[in-house]
């Protein structure tokens, strides 16, 4: 590759990222916390990003979370995101239904109501099962 060839090449590989204060901000502040910048840019805004001390791997400018994934492994990442967000789900209707359970009187409504929270609480537990692994 020729020298020219190669600087256009560098030129298209990295984007400029603009910061404003408030983004530098936070930075600064999840440095002052403990975080760790990486060496590697949201694929997002091409910021960079911060380990945070819980192992999260964090972009200040998108306020998000990031997840590196090795390449060839997307879907299996993508899978595990989606297990979580939906345990996440399962989690917030089994809290929906318990302040449902402490408020109704009604022997048939009470008789639902605990149907349905059997049925969320068996799929969770199922989830989870599928998550670590087992059948």
């Amino acid at each position: 590759m020729s020298h020219a060839v190669r600087l256009k090449w560098l030129q298209n590989s990295y984007r400029a990222v603009t910061l404003s204060d408030s983004n530098m901000k936070e930075m600064a502040g999840l440095l002052k916390s403990g975080a760790t910048m990486l060496s590697k840019s949201c694929p997002e805004c091409n910021s960079p990003l911060f380990q945070l001390k819980s192992g999260e791997i964090w972009c200040a400018n998108c306020q998000r979370r990031v997840v590196i994934v090795p390449e060839g492994e997307e879907a299996t990442a993508e899978a595990s995101l989606e297990l979580e967000s939906l345990e996440r789900a399962l989690v917030k209707k089994i809290s929906a239904m318990e302040d449902t359970l402490a408020t109704e009187d009604t022997p048939a409504k009470l008789k639902e109501v605990a149907e349905v929270l059997d049925a969320l609480l068996a799929s969770l537990e199922r989830l989870r099962r599928v998550r670590k692994g087992q059948p």
